[in-house]
């Protein structure tokens, strides 16, 4: 069975009370990202086509022309057409560390983050969902974070309609922020304590 996590942990502590700004800039910028870009066509600079001109200036009764990657010719560059865009945004390591401790520290500080050993070697849903208990409700997304699950808990969670499988490495503050219930290993938290104390450090020794 899991347990709820009643108080935040120590190492969660300092990111109660964290710029919720940070928060909000980072998880804009994961939402840009999964963002598809628009798609663009090429100018007449673009068009790979050689530089010589296709045929000589005077003395043939056609338009002068200086190359083939013109708009008015097949296969050429296009005038006035739409431009490639992308919504991709940089997000920094330090930041993005900084807003997953304040996502996570919001999270168990609302009651909704629990732990336990989770293994299920039936591989059977209802197993998975006897296990877990009240922690997956039926209304929004449960993340499980796991760091070495078996093939057979991976079989028993993926059939269970809002839950998102994740490793400890891949969490993110979007992740925690827009899921409802999160639950993880002792293992699995602490690799994320670990990431978060590596951010500690080197702000540590930046300071130095």
């Amino acid at each position: 069975m899991v347990t709820k996590i009643e108080k935040v942990p120590s190492w969660l502590e300092s990111e109660t009370e964290g710029n919720l700004g940070t928060l909000w800039q980072v998880v804009k910028s994961y939402q840009s990202n999964r963002r598809q870009g628009t798609v663009g066509v090429k100018t007449r600079s673009l068009v790979k086509a050689t530089g010589k001109k296709p045929y000589k200036q005077k003395k043939t009764g056609n338009a002068r022309h200086g190359s083939t990657s013109s708009n008015i010719y097949v296969g050429g560059g296009v005038s006035h057409g739409p431009q490639a865009r992308s919504y991709r945004e940089g997000i920094p390591d330090r930041m993005a560390r900084k807003a997953l401790g304040i996502a996570l520290a919001k999270r168990v500080a609302s009651g909704n983050v629990y732990t336990g050993n989770i293994d299920v070697p039936s591989g059977k849903t209802k197993d998975a969902v006897k296990l877990v208990g009240g922690a997956i409700e039926r209304v929004g997304k449960t993340i499980v974070v796991l760091q070495d699950p078996s093939v057979e808990t991976l079989r028993a969670f993926r059939n269970i309609r809002g839950v998102v499988m994740l490793r400890p490495e891949q969490v993110t503050a979007l992740d925690v922020m827009e899921t409802r219930n999160m639950i993880t290993t002792e293992g699995a938290l602490k690799v994320i304590e670990n990431r978060l104390n590596k951010m500690k450090s080197k702000k540590q020794e930046g300071a130095q």
